[in-house]
């Protein structure tokens, strides 16, 4: 039985390292559109507030 458990053992580890491997890249990429979200908006403001001549 052990000889059947270590397979199963590594690939539920795999599996659970590849979940959070995934739940880390999609907070990377919301986190990174929030970021240029925020940047775009600053440089808005920045461009609307000035005068233009």
């Amino acid at each position: 039985t052990a000889s059947v458990l270590e397979p199963i053992s590594v690939y539920s580890a795999l599996i659970l390292h590849e979940d959070e491997v995934m739940a880390a890249e999609d907070n990377n990429k919301a986190e990174a559109k929030k970021n240029l979200k925020s940047l775009m908006i600053t440089w808005a403001l920045v461009f609307l507030t000035k005068p233009l001549w």
